[in-house]
């Protein structure tokens, strides 16, 4: 039975015991094996981080053993006898048991050696400062891991992250392998000590296998101080009187260093005072003595260089001492170091001045000085200073005055008079402002003086003389003795010799004769016996006899006026000028010239003016000219700029400038009013009529009922009568007769048309001013007859059309009108006409096309070529040819004379002139031959060649943009094609075919439509894409690289879907979608071409030409070079007679800025002007306002010429070319008024649009 088998250890193991349910026993059966209650435990301790090895020897018995006794068992080794008995008789076995090491012990951490850092620096954290063992983990696993980090720093690993380069120095970790602290990569970073000295640090760490750490341990830090922070240093600026001292104590001069231990502080003296010395205290306060040692030149003995923050605050004194100079600054700069950082500091010294300096006479030169003159006191003649007081406070005290004459001071504009203690200042004398005027006879000595003596507020000098030398007056000269003269506004002043007076030695008054060479500005000189008659001459004598008198005008607001004269005595002249001091007192009181009252519509806002109430006074400013409100009105309120009226009273500048309103309140009132007074703010009362009013005064508003009825058109009458202007221009005049409205309540001027539509080909114009009329006229334009339709003598049309609409100021507007406008047109039928010489007569017919309901005249001029009139042909008595009525063709007969002579072709020309109440066409003038009829050339078959049309179209005004065409393709039908009939009932002809034609460039090719939709009766087909075009001529090459835009239309007919594309076709990637209208497979005519059509083209399949509608007819039309020319223009640029041109309008310009911008901004040059037909069309491009041209006279005064550097071959000055010797800088040229040219200032002046261009 396998339970009796019994295991006994014959040898137990060595690091372990075997247990049969925890108790150590020595034998165990089989069946507790399988109970599992027989263990192992290992008894050996630490094992490490190896796998131990122990081994069991069993015996294994099954009952024959149980006799033996458990001692023999466990004898051991000391029973060899019973073991091999045994081992002889049971089986043996060993059982080897593997101990695996088990990670139960924590780890340990131990500090080593102490952590010294420097401050501000960083160390490595070593195996020596920090230990850690674990018997059961490798060094290279355990973890340290920081519980509470340092304080005045951080811990760092400076190797990089894995997979990166870059160190990682700098960046604060919170654990780091032992690994890391074994290779040396962990420091300590000292980081925080500015401003703060830390001398220790501190980190708890423990240290941790993965399953078990140690206790906190504390990691400690020594830091060692070093010299890291700058000292903070104090130095402000002193102030200290002239020569005196100032001490530099602790609140002058400081400093403070927080490292520890502490440093060392010294100042040193790097730059020394320029006007003192720093020195200590050698002799107390006694600044005396220090004064001594330095006059002496013994300053370095007291001097100080260096000294300590130590020594200062152990009684050290350090001092500051002035030089005593008269400066009013100084400085020095003191430098503060520690040891490791410099510091410097520059202490400025604010000098109090001490006034111990006396003023003193440096120059005292006396002055000549004519009898009569008046002669300056400068600092060249009579100079003071002194070393400590400007010169404007170094005065001169006058003790005595000159006798013969006036010590006078410039005050303003005035010289006055000095007296006895009186003074004047250096500065005054040093800017001209002192003089001497002699106003009597020599002394006995010739000479003149007065006393004074200087004065700076403190200190005084001793009196001196300044003599004045007054020279004898020579026979012939002339002494002018002038005093002012006082007057009041108004006032008739006398003039005596006291006031003017002129000697020369003679004893002849009369014969000294003063002429006024500058009247004054608010009065006149009159003889007493003569009032109100000015004089500009009279005598000495006459001012002796009181017969001269000035009389002031009562209009000046300045109380100064002069006259300027010369006086002469025939031998000599000397000038002169009397001063007149005008009294401003206010001696009229205003006058009440308008107070007419107020119309004001109900509940409506209406502005005061000075048409309605004005306040006028000579001599008061309208500013001060005030109403005073005694009554408001009732029914409304006053408005002063836009706010009611708070105040008492308004002024007449608000009436001039506006600001004063009425506002009504509403309501069924008629009449309001309020009452006022009114004053100059000096004069009690007003004048009304040329009495005195000081009772109010009422000012009358009217109400009146608002207008609800609209005005009326009573005339509107088609126009027709065109006249001829004086520039060649045709144009219709619209009046009162042809245009009227009407409004019971509403003045003409306030009766408006506005413009709703402009007219089709022409446009309105202002007659008068030569503007544009684009938005609005008045029916006073119409009854002054200033309003002119001007025909577009360039476009076909014989009508046109304006809408408008009539309403006045209350904004009542009627229906829109329409103003219709018809005209004709006469021209010769042909523009040569032949006639044989046997054939007695030639008719030449005059075609009128248009309105024919009017009568009208042309007028025929004929000029000899090489026919000779009355000998080879022989004029009409009546060269005036009358239209009537109806009438659209007339003959005009000249007869040929046959004079039997055999003779060459004979020629002449017949011009119309002179239209009346119509327009002349393209064809005005003809060529008449005269044949021999000899020489054969003449037959019955011969006939008169039938009307043709030749030339090209222009079209009116300027495209969106230059190249983009529109055709409307409406393909005719055979009987169609074969003519088409005017308007003006001109016998049909044949249209002369277009050799020009438009070609895809490449291998031709269709391209199908993006979409297509029918809209009525029409299927329109959409396309995107562009086409290259180019214009092909039979008579020509092939004109490449000229492309166009084409709009297709064509009304009905089918389109193929599928074409497919030549190989070189190409298609551009920008095109306006194109719309194609089919026309039905029958074929019908072109819609009746209408102003509304106008620039649409369409194309005649059947004749293969291209037609234009000109707002009347369809007209044959090719593409010409301009058009392409055209498209070489910047977009917002206009084409014209091979340039570009663009009108800046929107930022005005001086002349030499917009010379500066079409160069600069546009790449051009400023517009120049070749010819009176570029004049023409510049004047109408600008919208008739002034602009900039590029001509200038800049260099050369005189030779004008062009930015653009073209000749000078046209002008259109004003009046004149300018002068070449003209005043000013104006050299730059403005179209201004009717086109006419004006020179300007180019630079300075009003701004002005300009035009730029360049050539294509």
């Amino acid at each position: 039975m396998t339970g009796r088998l019994y295991y006994m250890i014959a040898r137990q193991p060595y690091h372990g015991v075997v247990c049969k349910s925890g108790f150590v026993v020595d034998r165990f059966i089989q069946a507790d094996i399988i109970a599992g209650i027989i263990t192992y435990k290992h008894t050996g301790g630490e094992i490490g981080r190896s796998p131990r090895y122990d081994v069991i020897t069993f015996v294994i018995s099954d009952g024959e053993a149980e006799a033996l006794p458990s001692c023999c068992l466990n004898k051991g080794p000391s029973s060899p006898r019973h073991t091999n008995q045994l081992q002889q008789t049971l089986p043996v076995y060993d059982l080897n048991i593997t101990v695996f090491p088990v990670d139960s012990q924590p780890p340990s951490i131990a500090i080593g050696d102490v952590f010294v850092v420097d401050e501000g620096g960083s160390a490595s954290i070593t195996v020596a400062h920090l230990r850690t063992s674990d018997m059961d983990t490798p060094l290279e696993e355990l973890e340290l891991i920081l519980v509470s980090p340092p304080q005045f720093g951080y811990i760092e690993n400076i190797l990089p992250s894995p997979g990166f380069e870059k160190s990682n120095m700098g960046i604060s970790i919170g654990s780091f392998s032992y690994k890391d602290v074994m290779n040396g990569h962990i420091n300590y970073v000292q980081s925080r000590h500015q401003r703060i000295e830390p001398t220790e640090d501190q980190f708890m760490l423990y240290v941790s296998d993965g399953n078990r750490r140690t206790v906190d341990t504390p990691f400690y830090i020594i830091i060692s101080p070093m010299n890291d922070e700058i000292p903070e240093f104090l130095a402000r600026n002193i102030t200290v009187r002239e020569g005196d001292m100032k001490e530099l104590d602790p609140s002058i001069l400081n400093a403070a260093d927080l490292d520890i231990p502490h440093n060392d502080l010294v100042f040193s003296v790097v730059q020394q005072p320029q006007h003192g010395v720093i020195m200590g205290r050698l002799f107390g306060n006694d600044i005396t003595r220090y004064k001594r040692l330095v006059h002496r030149g013994h300053a370095s003995e007291a001097a100080v260089q260096d000294f300590t923050l130590e020594e200062l605050k152990n009684g050290m004194t350090v001092m500051y001492m002035h030089d005593d100079s008269e400066s009013t600054q100084d400085g020095f700069t003191i430098e503060l170091t520690d040891g490791k950082h410099q510091l410097q500091k520059h202490v400025t010294v604010k000098v109090v001045p001490v006034n111990d300096e006396k003023p003193r006479v440096i120059r005292n030169n006396g002055i000549d000085v004519e009898m009569g003159e008046s002669r300056l006191i400068s600092s060249a003649v009579l100079s003071a200073e002194d070393g400590d007081t400007p010169a404007e406070h170094v005065l001169y005290i006058f003790e005595s005055v000159p006798t013969y004459g006036l010590l006078q001071i410039k005050v303003d504009l005035d010289w006055v008079p000095l007296s006895v203690g009186m003074n004047c200042s250096q500065e005054a004398v040093d800017m001209n402002q002192l003089r001497y005027l002699h106003t009597g006879s020599a002394g006995s000595q010739g000479q003149d003086f007065f006393v004074f003596h200087l004065q700076d507020g403190s200190n005084r000098s001793p009196a001196q003389h300044f003599y004045i030398t007054v020279k004898d007056m020579e026979k012939g000269d002339i002494a002018v003795f002038v005093k002012p003269v006082k007057a009041s506004r108004g006032e008739r002043v006398v003039l005596t010799t006291d006031t003017l007076l002129a000697v020369d030695k003679t004893d002849k008054p009369e014969e000294l004769l003063y002429t006024i060479t500058a009247p004054p500005s608010h009065g006149h000189v009159e003889y007493i016996k003569h009032p109100g008659v000015p004089i500009n001459t009279f005598s000495q004598m006459d001012v002796a006899a009181n017969l001269v008198c000035y009389v002031h005008d009562n209009r000046a607001t300045f109380p100064r006026e002069t006259i300027r004269f010369i006086v002469s005595n025939g031998q000599s002249i000397r000038n002169g000028t009397l001063e007149i001091a005008v009294e401003m007192m206010d001696r009229v009181p205003p006058s009440l010239s308008r107070n007419g009252g107020l119309r004001v519509f109900q509940g409506s806002t209406m502005a005061l003016t000075s048409g309605d109430l004005n306040l006028y006074d000579p001599d008061t400013p309208p500013t001060s000219l005030f109403f005073l409100l005694v009554q408001y009105p009732q029914y409304g309120q006053l408005l002063l700029k836009g706010a009611p009226l708070t105040g008492p009273n308004f002024t007449q500048q608000h009436l001039l400038d506006l600001d004063l309103a009425y506002r009504h309140a509403g309501g069924p009132s008629q009449i309001d009013r309020f009452s006022f007074t009114a004053t100059d703010g000096t004069n009690l009362g007003f004048l009304v009529e040329g009495r005195i009013q000081t009772e109010p005064v009422i000012f009358t508003i009217q109400m009146e009922a608002l207008d609800s009825y609209t005005p009326r058109v009573v005339q509107l009458q088609s126009m027709w009568k065109v006249e001829l202007l004086k520039d060649g221009r045709y144009g219709m005049f619209v009046s009162s007769r042809e245009l009227k409205a009407q409004d019971t309540d509403t003045g003409d001027e306030e009766i408006t048309f506005h413009i709703l539509r402009p007219p089709y080909f022409g446009y309105l114009e202002n007659a008068t001013t030569g503007q544009f009329v684009n938005q609005r006229f008045t029916q006073k334009d119409l009854n002054r007859r200033i309003l002119l339709y001007i025909i577009n003598s360039a476009l076909e049309a014989l009508s046109d059309s304006v809408q408008f609409q009539v309403s006045d100021p209350q904004g009542n507007a009627g229906a829109p009108h329409t103003l219709e406008l018809a005209w004709s047109r006469v021209e010769l039928a042909q523009s040569e006409f032949t006639a044989c010489e046997d054939q007695g007569a030639i008719s030449l017919t005059l075609l009128r096309k248009g309105n024919t309901a009017e009568s009208s005249y042309v007028s025929v001029k004929v000029k000899e070529v090489t026919a000779t009139a009355e000998k080879d042909f022989t004029l009409s008595p009546s060269t005036l040819i009358q239209f009537d009525p109806g009438v659209s063709s007339r003959s005009w007969k000249i007869r040929i004379t046959k004079d039997q002579l055999e003779e060459a072709e004979e020629t002449f020309e017949v011009t119309l002139t002179s239209p009346v109440s119509t327009v002349l066409g393209s064809v005005t003038k003809a060529l008449v031959k005269i044949i021999d009829a000899r020489k054969g050339h003449c037959s019955s078959s011969t006939k008169l060649e039938g009307p043709s049309l030749s030339g090209k179209l222009v079209p009116p005004g300027s495209p969106p943009r230059h190249g983009a065409i529109q055709v409307e393709s409406l393909p005719l039908t055979q009987q169609d094609s074969g003519g088409w009939t005017r308007g003006d009932n001109v016998a049909p002809f044949e249209p002369p075919v277009s050799k020009k034609r438009l070609r895809t460039n490449g291998n031709g090719m269709t391209v199908r439509p993006s979409s297509v939709h029918k809209n009525g009766s029409d299927l329109v087909f959409t396309y995107h894409g562009i086409m290259s075009l180019r214009v092909e001529d039979d008579s020509s090459p092939s004109r490449k690289g000229r492309k166009a835009k084409v709009v297709v239309t064509s009304r009905g007919q089918k389109i193929p879907t599928a074409v497919s594309p030549g190989k070189n076709a190409i298609l551009a990637p920008d095109l306006s979608t194109a719309r194609l209208t089919a026309q039905g497979p029958t074929g019908t005519s072109p819609k009746a071409c209408a102003p509304a059509l106008m620039g649409l083209l369409h194309f005649n399949q059947s004749s293969s030409q291209l037609l234009r509608c000109d707002g009347m007819s369809w007209r044959p039309w090719a593409l010409t070079d301009e058009m392409v020319s055209a498209q070489k223009c910047p977009a917002g640029w206009t084409y014209h007679g091979g340039c570009c041109y663009v009108l800046a309008t929107e930022q005005k310009a001086t002349w030499s800025a917009a010379t500066r911008a079409c160069r600069e901004t546009h790449n051009g040059n400023l517009v120049s002007i070749m010819s009176k037909i570029d004049m023409d069309w510049l004047w109408d491009f600008s919208g008739r306002k002034p602009f900039w041209i590029g001509l200038n006279d800049r260099e050369n005064k005189g030779r004008w010429e062009w930015v653009g550097g073209e000749p000078v071959s046209y002008t259109n000055w004003r009046k004149s070319p300018p002068r070449v010797k003209r005043k000013g800088a104006k050299n730059c040229v403005l179209v201004r008024r009717r086109a006419k040219w004006q020179i300007q200032d180019c630079k300075k002046g009003n701004r002005h649009p300009y035009v730029c261009y360049f050539k294509t």
